[in-house]
Order: C-alpha cells, then structure tokens, then sequence
C-alpha cells in the first residue's frame, strides 16, 4: 500500500510542478496586460500644413575649392584611399589597376595590376593597402 501512495504523490507532483511554474506567469501577464492599456491616436493628416521642403537641383558649391587630378588617365575608377604620409592618392579601376596618382604634380602611375576587378581599397593599422577584388583576394604593401 505504501507504493501505490508513492505513486499517486509522484502523479500529483509531476501534474501540479508545472501547473504552478506556468499559471502564475499567465497570471501576470494578464495584470500587466490590463495595467497598461493601448489607445491608438488618429494621425490629424488635413490638419499638418508645414510646406514640403525643397532642395536645389544643383549645387555650384560642390567643387569650390577643389581640383581635379587624373581627368582622363583613369578609367572607371570605384574607390579611392589617400595616403597621407607619402601624399598619393590610390584608386581602383575596371582594368584591373591600382593606379598610384600624385596629388601635387597629378602624375599617374599603373602601380599593380590584380588581374581581376579591384573594388575598394583600404588601409590596415600597419600601413598596407588592402584591395577587396571582384575575382580574389590580395594585399599589396
């Protein structure tokens, strides 16, 4: 008789554990629900009157003060990175040169050729450039 009172405790125990773990969970999400209500606001759309903004077509600012370096020696170039301790400025173009161009005398340079099709150009904390390429993946110092 004493195992089939173990039984029937272990029954209710396996059925009540759980029971009290998950009702009084819905018990608070019940009270949370009924404590903060949601009460949507017509958006007044007849009664906003500020007038659409407005911007220039064009802006005959945008190059004030710039020059251009490379005009016609660069075909389709994607990015660019400046290097500021030798003062040149590295672009990617669709040919697949990293072309090297100094920026005060505008000479350009066919510096490396991936063989591939150079996207973005960056550099690293040590100084290297780091080319992502459409075809594969290269680091030139």
């Amino acid at each position: 008789m004493s195992e089939s009172n173990t039984r029937t405790t272990q029954t209710k125990t396996w059925f009540f554990t759980p029971l009290a773990i998950i009702l009084p969970v819905f018990v608070a999400a019940a009270v949370f629900y009924r404590l903060d209500p949601f009460k949507p606001v017509h958006l007044p759309v007849n009664e906003i009157n500020r007038s659409p903004l407005a911007s220039p077509l064009r802006n005959d600012h945008m190059r004030l003060g710039s020059e251009e370096v490379a005009k016609g020696q660069v075909l389709g170039p994607e990015d660019f990175v400046y290097d500021d301790v030798k003062g040149v400025v590295y672009t990617s173009c669709e040919d697949g040169w990293i072309k090297r161009v100094a920026v005060n005398e505008s000479v350009v340079e066919n510096w490396v050729n991936t063989g591939g099709r150079p996207l973005g150009l960056a550099f690293d904390r040590n100084g290297n450039l780091i080319v992502a390429d459409a075809e594969k993946v290269t680091i030139f110092i």
